[in-house]
C-alpha cells in the first residue's frame, strides 16, 4: 500500500489540499499521513504557558484529530497523524522520508501581493529541495482523478527516464491520457525539436500511448495555462533538473504565472538521482514555516 503525506497549518488552502489528498488515497487505496509541525517562537522560555513543546505537541494532534474526523468521519481512508518539532518544510521532508512515503500534499493560495511576499515560503522551497514528488493543490481546485495529464518536458537524455515512473503509474491506474508539452517560441525550428525531444521520452513511456505536443509561445507559463484549459487537463507535471525548464521557471516570473497561477494540481517530480542520499537536504536550515499561501 502506497502512502501519502498530506502537510497542513489549518488554513482555508491547505484543508483544499487535505480533501484533495484524502481523495485521491481514497481512489487509489493509499494510506494517509496528515502531518503538521509546531516550534516555539524564538525568545520564548520552554516553560512559558502555552507554548511549551509539551502543549504545542499536544495541542498539534488535538487539531489533527478535528481535522480527520471532520474531513473522513466515517473513516473510509487509512489513517495516521504526526506532528514534528522544527521548521515546516525541514519537518515535512524528515516525516516523509521517515514513513516512505509516495508523495507529499500541500496547498497554495494565490493572491498577487502574497505571491511577492512568501516567493521563499514552504511550498516552493520543498518544491525545489523535497526527493520525494510533490503535489501542489491550488486553493480553488477541486479533486478530479487525473484522466488528462500535461508534462512540461525538457529532459536531456534516457538515463533521465525512471523520474517518470509516478506518472506512469498515475496513468496505468486512472488510465489517463498524457500529453508531453513543449513550449517552443517562434523562433525555433518546431520539426527538428519534435524529433528531438519525442525519441528521448517515446521509449520509456511507451506502455501509456503519450501524445507529444508543441505549443509556440513567447511565453512558457501562458502556453502551458492556455494548453491545460483547452485540452482540460487535471495535472500538470514539471521536473526539477538542472538546466530545464523547472529551473528557469524558479529564476524568472514565469513561476507566479504557473507554480503560484496553475488552476490545477502541479506535481512537482524530484531530479534525485538513484546513487544520491536525500538525508543531506534534511541538514538544510529552513526559516519559513508556512505550508500553503494565505
Amino acid at each position: 500500500m502506497e502512502t501519502i503525506l498530506i502537510a497542513t497549518d489549518f488554513s482555508s488552502a491547505a484543508r483544499n489540499a487535505t480533501i484533495y489528498g484524502f481523495e485521491l488515497a481514497r481512489s487509489i487505496k493509499a494510506k494517509v499521513i496528515l502531518f503538521t509541525s509546531y516550534h516555539l517562537p524564538a525568545g520564548f522560555p520552554e516553560n512559558t504557558v502555552n507554548l511549551s513543546p509539551k502543549e504545542l505537541e499536544r495541542n498539534s494532534y488535538k487539531l489533527l484529530l478535528q481535522e480527520a474526523e471532520a474531513l473522513d468521519p466515517q473513516r473510509t481512508v487509512a489513517l495516521a497523524t504526526e506532528s514534528k518539532e522544527g521548521q515546516a518544510t525541514e519537518a515535512i521532508i524528515a516525516a516523509a522520508v521517515e514513513n516512505n512515503v509516495s508523495h507529499i500534499v500541500v496547498g497554495m493560495k494565490d493572491r498577487g501581493k502574497q505571491v511577492r511576499k512568501f516567493f521563499g515560503s514552504t511550498v516552493t522551497d520543498l518544491c525545489k529541495k523535497s526527493g520525494i514528488p510533490v503535489i501542489v493543490v491550488p486553493a480553488e481546485s477541486s479533486f478530479a482523478a487525473p484522466e488528462a495529464i500535461a508534462l512540461a518536458s525538457d529532459i536531456t537524455n534516457k538515463e533521465d527516464a525512471y523520474i517518470l515512473e509516478p506518472i506512469k503509474k498515475l496513468a496505468e491506474y486512472f488510465a489517463s491520457k498524457v500529453f508531453v508539452v513543449r513550449v517552443i517560441n517562434k523562433s525555433m525550428d518546431e520539426e527538428a525539436e519534435r524529433e528531438m525531444r519525442a525519441g528521448r521520452l517515446d521509449w520509456f513511456l511507451t506502455d501509456i500511448h503519450p501524445s507529444f505536443e508543441f505549443i509556440k509561445a513567447e511565453n512558457v507559463a501562458r502556453g502551458l495555462n492556455s494548453f491545460v484549459m483547452d485540452r482540460s487537463i487535471n495535472m500538470v507535471v514539471v521536473i526539477p533538473h538542472e538546466h530545464t525548464l523547472f529551473e528557469r521557471l524558479f529564476v524568472r516570473s514565469v513561476t507566479k504565472d504557473l507554480i503560484f497561477k496553475c488552476k490545477v494540481p502541479l506535481l512537482i517530480l524530484p531530479h534525485i538521482k538513484k546513487e544520491e542520499n536525500i538525508e543531506p537536504m534534511l541538514e538544510r536550515n529552513f526559516t519559513d514555516s508556512v505550508y500553503s499561501i494565505e
